[in-house]
């Protein structure tokens, strides 16, 4: 197994950047047991899907799906509604891709153990959860990182990207355009579109699905937050017992800069590396004995395209190092990571340093010895860790006797027992509401708490039962001992309840008609050659509108973008902006619609891109062929994993329980 640069963050990062992702919190590692193994739940658990073998059972899929409604609720702040039935089938995808994946390489256990315990802080957790009985779990787990490492591998060992592309993006990213405007806002002509209630009604009865109001439910309920169970004292003496976790490791802060090998270098171009290396390494050292700063050589002289532009300044992956360009040990090469922190002092310069990427010229700025983190900075980290480890078991138990009591006194008077007394504990009722409202009554934001929303619609009345709340990373939020007082199922409103909204929407998309037909009046009526400062001095606005003023407007330079429509100074226009790319100087067009309002536009500049600047900015150069070469690296691994995923055999057992 080769270890590389920063190994672990780049494969940890080629999750993310391919859209891979793997949702997985403490509380849902796969536990993938030899060839044929089971998604963990339990003997009585049944199984939801089998996935090229692999058992999919149906608890584990169902807290996937809850933790992923969650996610998007909050990513979208309760602005649209998250379908349920859409998030199983995204669910779903990303379980087949994570196993087609696993099936795709080969890795012996032996080889999982080994890299575990070559990293200290792999092996710290391992051994945790060891102890926890869920080895499998993290050992499946590193299992999937080791295998995205040698895919990526496969991937940054082809050449993706040319120069001819690099500087084709630079290009289009640099030519610039500059529009005049005529603007016919939609607002504007809201009061010509009239809509009378017999359209309204008709509109209602085709559409009455958009206006249905969803089940509501009432619940009475009583929260344990597990951080209530957690007191000064337990933090200061977690710390004062686990000193040893609190201190920041070695640290160095180096350039470096590299003269690298060719891709499947041969011995003999090896050799011809070694000699071009010892000419640069003495002119780096001649330079510096002349003053000039490391990093501006670094810059002008490393083939490191990644570090280069920095001056040659490396950064380790660990968040809790200090801020700035700083890493520990395991962070780089072992040859590079020997020189760093074992042969050079502060403000020396290394000779030649040679890697598997190369010949390195290190320069030693700084070097930090191991510290122990403050009591004062590690408290907030500690409390964190002791709810999760201490204050959730402790919240569930106290949940599971509030359950019992519950059910024989009710909520009011169990809440009241001695054996609560210290907890304060409240009972609340939330009131009628239903999934589609963005808050819940005395709990809070629906996305936030979507897990226990979900189960209490599930739900019979008078009932009584614990839900855990979780975060969007795993962790239990709370729980929540609640039972649901009434429900009320999904009902379309009355015409006349929604009639406002109906009218509201149909004659937003009349003025946006009614705009355009404007626009496109008014441009008819140019002749040849005319300006659109003589042509809106001709306007004529309709006598149902009340805004009759047009002038002609000037929008900021712009970049054709072929992911967005915005023009700065002028609005959103998607057809606009690429019309302005292919037009002459002073040529006019419209009418175009755009997202707020329709528009009669003029190219009136056209601003070329700075080659002479491209050909002299290595670091612009550097900063769009990554951005390149992550684009197609990200879609070959897509195209790669679509080709697996078509051969994957799906079951749905699901259907087979009926």
């Amino acid at each position: 197994m080769i270890v590389f640069l920063r190994e672990k963050f780049i494969a940890q990062l080629f999750l993310i950047v391919v859209g891979f992702v793997f949702i997985v919190g403490s509380f849902l590692l796969f536990d993938i047991v030899g060839g044929g193994g089971v998604l963990s739940g339990g003997q009585n658990d049944p199984v939801a899907f089998e996935i090229n073998g692999v058992k999919i059972q149906q608890r584990e899929f169902e807290s996937l799906v809850s933790s992923e409604v969650t996610r998007q609720q909050q990513q979208s702040q309760g602005r649209s509604q998250v379908e349920r039935e859409q998030v199983e089938e995204e669910v779903l995808d990303l379980l087949i891709a994570r196993q087609v994946v696993l099936g795709s390489v080969q890795i012996s256990n032996a080889e999982v153990e080994q890299y575990i315990r070559s990293d200290e802080s792999l092996l710290a957790n391992y051994n945790i959860v060891q102890e926890g009985g869920d080895a499998n779990s993290f050992r499946e787990y590193v299992r999937s990182l080791l295998i995205n490492q040698i895919l990526l591998n496969q991937i940054q060992g082809l050449e993706l990207v040319t120069a001819a592309e690099v500087e084709n993006e630079y290009r289009r990213q640099n030519t610039k355009a500059k529009l005049k405007y005529i603007q016919f806002q939609h607002f504007v002509y809201n009061s010509a579109a009239e809509v009378d209630d017999a359209e309204a009604q008709a509109y209602f009865e085709e559409h009455k699905d958009r206006y249905e109001k969803g089940a509501e439910i009432n619940l009475r309920f009583i929260k344990l937050d597990p951080a209530n169970f957690i007191t000064g004292e337990d933090i200061e003496a977690y710390y004062n017992e686990h000193n040893q976790e609190f201190k920041t490791p070695e640290v160095v802060k180096a350039r470096h800069i590299l003269k690298k090998f060719p891709d499947s270098a041969t011995d003999e171009q090896k050799a011809e590396v070694k000699a071009e290396a010892e000419k640069l390494l003495e002119t780096i050292k001649a330079a510096i004995a002349e003053g000039t700063d490391f990093a501006e050589l670094a810059k002008e002289h490393s083939e490191d395209i990644g570090s280069a532009p920095q001056g040659g300044a490396l950064r380790g992956r660990n968040p809790d190092l200090p801020p700035g360009d700083y890493f520990a040990r395991g962070e780089m090469v072992q040859p590079f990571e020997k020189a760093a922190f074992d042969e050079l002092s502060p403000g020396e310069v290394s000779d030649l340093v040679e890697s598997q990427f190369g010949y390195h010229i290190i320069k030693l700025e700084e070097k930090r010895p191991e510290e122990v983190q403050p009591f004062s900075q590690a408290r907030s980290a500690i409390h964190d860790k002791l709810v999760q480890i201490v204050g959730v078991d402790q919240a569930k138990t106290v949940a599971e006797n509030l359950l019992f009591d519950v059910e024989i006194l009710d909520y009011e008077e169990a809440a009241q027992l001695d054996r609560y007394k210290d907890l304060l504990l409240t009972v609340e009722n939330t009131g009628l509401f239903t999934t589609d409202d963005s808050d819940i009554p005395n709990i809070g934001r629906v996305w936030t708490y979507q897990g226990v929303i979900d189960q209490a619609f599930n739900m019979e009345v008078n009932v009584s039962a614990i839900s855990p709340n979780r975060k969007q990373n795993g962790d239990i939020d709370a729980y929540f001992v609640m039972k649901v007082l009434e429900k009320k199922p999904a009902t379309v409103p009355e015409f006349e309840t929604v009639k406002a909204q109906i009218i509201d929407e149909i004659k937003g998309e009349r003025a946006k008609q009614l705009a355009l037909e404007d626009a496109q009046k008014l441009i008819g009526m140019r002749a040849a050659d005319e300006s659109l400062e003589d042509l809106v001095s001709r306007y004529e606005a309709p006598a149902e509108i009340t805004n009759k003023e047009r002038e002609v407007k000037e929008s900021n330079l712009f970049a054709l973008s072929p992911n967005s429509g915005f023009i700065s100074g002028m609005g959103t226009c998607r057809d606009a902006m690429f019309a302005a790319f292919g037009m002459e100087l002073n040529e006019v067009q419209g009418a175009i619609q755009g997202n707020s309002a329709a528009y009669i536009i003029q190219l009136v500049e056209r601003e070329a891109a700075d080659m002479e600047k491209f050909a002299n900015d290595p670091a612009e150069r550097a900063k769009i062929y990554k951005s390149l070469l992550q684009a197609k690296q990200t879609e070959i691994y897509r195209n790669w994993l679509a080709t697996l995923k078509k051969g994957a055999q799906i079951v749905d057992k699901r259907s087979e329980r009926g």
